[in-house]
């Protein structure tokens, strides 16, 4: 499909990245939202790639990975091609893959 929102357990913010160019490299076409929760650490990293045909539809990565900061307890934007952010409470990350499919979904329409 046009979006892709996983997580990732175990990764730190450098690992999202690498994962996130490896997704990228496969899927051009899509939009990808990737999180990693590290309950240890008390964080939540997240990191999003949105390609020109669907920002042009209204979904742009900073708007995305705020969303899905918002709800779990973060914050954060960038670029409406690339941006990260975090949250501070991971064990709402169910919430926050809820929260950034359904914000997705209703721009690019998936």
């Amino acid at each position: 499909g046009a979006m892709i929102v996983a997580s990732i357990s175990g990764a730190d913010p450098a690992a999202l990245l690498s994962a996130l160019s490896a997704v990228r490299a496969k899927r051009p076409e899509s939009a990808i939202l990737l999180m990693s929760a590290d309950e240890a650490e008390g964080k939540v990293a997240i990191a999003a790639d949105v390609p020109k045909a669907l920002q042009d539809k209204g979904l742009k990565a900073g708007d995305w990975v705020r969303a899905a900061a918002e709800a779990c307890g973060g914050k954060g934007g960038g670029r409406p091609d690339f941006a990260q952010a975090g949250g501070k409470e991971p064990a709402r990350l169910p919430e926050a893959l809820r929260a950034a499919k359904a914000f997705a979904g209703a721009r690019i329409g998936e």
